[in-house]
Formats: structure tokens, C-alpha cells, sequence
């Protein structure tokens, strides 16, 4: 399946994707802006990975395509749970400002928040970011993320702890958000 909205195309991983993969998953200014934590991944290791991954019933991973060709990071959704139906939002990014499209990240968010919600019925998307991330939380502010609170002291990263901000969104707040759009355009 390949969703398209606005400037991107959210598709399936691809062996063409291997170098951009490999770099999100051992860059230390990715790893330092994103919630968990990685061991370093070697070249035998991701392409391992690749070859073993497909996409599950728990967990949903897309590339982030643009109109112009150049493929920018990954979108996901992790820890589905079908009976309550809700899914924790996640994505990862690295492009060359030349190489993006204005409002690139805002149409993959939204791209997957409408998969999410019209193609496998969720009710409720979760996420967490790190406090410090604010282009991250201004992303999911203006996608339609409400910030719920604070959980603090969570992530143990570079020497110290760091709090995380719990966001979500509903369904019927995606739809509000969606029909505004709509009609303003």
C-alpha cells in the first residue's frame, strides 16, 4: 500500500533505502533527539535487519517519499493495540534542507495519522517526545497532537535525565482538524 498526501508518498521499505536507514539508526543527533535508545548498529547487522523486516500486526513502518523523489525518513506506528484500538506515533528524519519540500514532515504526520484512522480504525494515536525537542513538538502540535503532560525524568541520555512530553490525538479531533483544512482550501 502507498499513502499519498499533499508533497509525500509514505511506501514500503526498500533495499534502495538501506544507506538512509543505516544512518538514522546510528546518527548521535538523531539518537539524542528521539525517545529509547540504540546499541550501535553495524553495516552486517541492518542489512540483516532488512532483509528480515516486514511490517506486523504490532508494529507499521513507512518511508517518507517526496514528490520530488527524495525519500527524508520514516513514519511508524509501534504498539498496536487492535481491542482498544489505539497505536503509538513515531518517525525519524534526515534530509538536506535543499532536498525537502515546505511542509514535507506535516503531510508524512498527517499522511499516517489518516491511515491510522480510516484504513485500520484507531480511536486514539500516543506519542512521547523528548521536553527539548521543539520542532518535534511544534510538528505534532500543528498536525493535531495535544501535549497531555509531563512524564518526568524519563530518558537517560547524554549524562543526565530529560523529561518527555506525553501527546495523543482522537479520531474525531484528526476529522475536525481535516474538515477545517477543507474547507480553507
Amino acid at each position: 500500500m502507498i499513502i499519498r498526501y499533499g508533497c509525500v508518498k509514505l511506501r514500503a521499505i526498500e533495499e534502495k533505502d538501506f544507506d538512509l536507514l543505516f544512518y538514522l539508526i546510528n546518527a548521535p543527533e538523531i539518537e539524542n533527539s528521539i525517545v529509547g535508545w540504540n546499541f550501535p548498529v553495524s553495516i552486517r547487522a541492518q542489512k540483516q535487519w532488512m532483509e528480515d523486516f516486514k511490517n506486523s500486526l504490532s508494529s507499521i513502518k513507512f518511508m517518507i517519499e517526496l514528490i520530488n523523489s527524495n525519500t527524508i525518513g520514516m513514519v511508524m506506528l509501534d504498539n498496536i493495540d487492535w481491542k482498544n484500538r489505539t497505536a503509538e506515533f513515531g518517525c525519524k528524519m534526515n534530509a538536506i534542507p535543499k532536498e525537502r519540500i515546505k511542509g514535507d514532515m506535516y503531510d508524512a504526520v498527517r499522511g499516517m495519522l489518516k491511515y491510522a484512522f480510516d484504513e485500520l480504525g484507531m480511536e486514539c494515536i500516543y506519542g512521547r517526545i523528548l521536553e527539548e525537542n521543539i520542532l518535534s513538538r511544534k510538528l505534532c502540535k500543528k498536525a493535531g497532537f495535544l501535549e497531555e503532560g509531563i512524564l518526568r525524568k524519563r530518558i537517560y541520555k547524554s549524562g543526565r535525565f530529560h523529561n518527555l512530553i506525553s501527546i495523543s490525538i482522537l479520531k474525531e479531533d484528526f476529522n475536525k482538524k481535516e474538515l477545517l483544512f477543507k474547507i480553507g482550501h
